[in-house]
């Protein structure tokens, strides 16, 4: 499956489907299926994983920021499983709703040394009861490999890494950015760089995410006293 199949996947029914997505652009794939389906699907979108507290609803700030908005109704007992806990909330959920669960992938994974039956099985039975509804899952996480029962269920897509010319407008509309943050701070800001070197560095990032090469520039920047030049 391909990712821009995705929300025409979600919207079918297949009620739970996988992203396969590098550690550093999983904030970006969240902002981007939150605004998807927000606006195509007209559905509220929520996020879990093992090292938030709570489930939380994911918004869009005014400026197109991600935001997380804690779900008050979703409070887990202490004696149990939270990732048991969060597919039967899910299961007696009322409403529709996309549900995002991050690293949930290692409890149903292929030759994984934290397979868990139980969790395998639950879900499975999700899949199944999940279908004539309005809510969805995602697992979202790196290097995904699902458990062969699960794999004639649950499609799974892989985010690509950006081509060469992706980066370009990356690194076009990324450099205007620092640009105009370093006049609102009144900090002087030079960027020293033609369309060849421009051409260089994309060229020389290829095999880095979005973020990677955001970070890189930040760093870039911040270290040469918010003057940028390749040599």
């Amino acid at each position: 499956m391909k990712l821009s199949n995705l929300i025409t996947t979600i919207d079918s029914q297949i009620p739970i489907v996988a992203i396969d997505v590098l550690s550093p652009e999983e904030a970006t794939i969240i902002q981007w299926l939150t605004t998807e389906v927000m606006d195509k699907l007209n559905s509220p979108v929520y996020f879990w994983n093992l090292g938030v507290s709570g489930l939380e609803q994911c918004l869009i700030a005014d400026d197109g920021g991600l935001v997380f908005k804690s779900v008050e109704t979703y409070k887990k007992p202490h004696n149990i499983d939270p990732l048991i806990y969060v597919f039967e909330y899910i299961n007696n959920f009322c409403g529709n709703g996309v549900f995002i669960l991050g690293d949930v992938h290692p409890f149903v994974g292929k030759n994984s040394l934290q397979l868990s039956w139980e969790i395998l099985t639950r879900v499975k039975n999700l899949y199944h009861r999940l279908k004539p509804t309005e809510k969805r899952i995602v697992f979202l996480g790196q290097n995904i490999q699902l458990h062969e029962s699960l794999l004639r269920l649950i499609p799974c897509c892989e985010v690509p890494l950006p081509s060469i010319e992706q980066i370009q407008d990356h690194l076009e509309s990324y450099l205007l950015y620092l640009q105009e943050s370093a006049s609102e701070q009144e900090v002087q800001f030079a960027v020293s760089l033609t369309t060849e070197d421009k051409e260089t560095l994309a060229r020389a990032a290829l095999g880095l995410t979005l973020e990677e090469i955001s970070d890189f520039l930040r760093l870039t920047v911040k270290e040469r006293t918010y003057s940028l030049k390749v040599y």
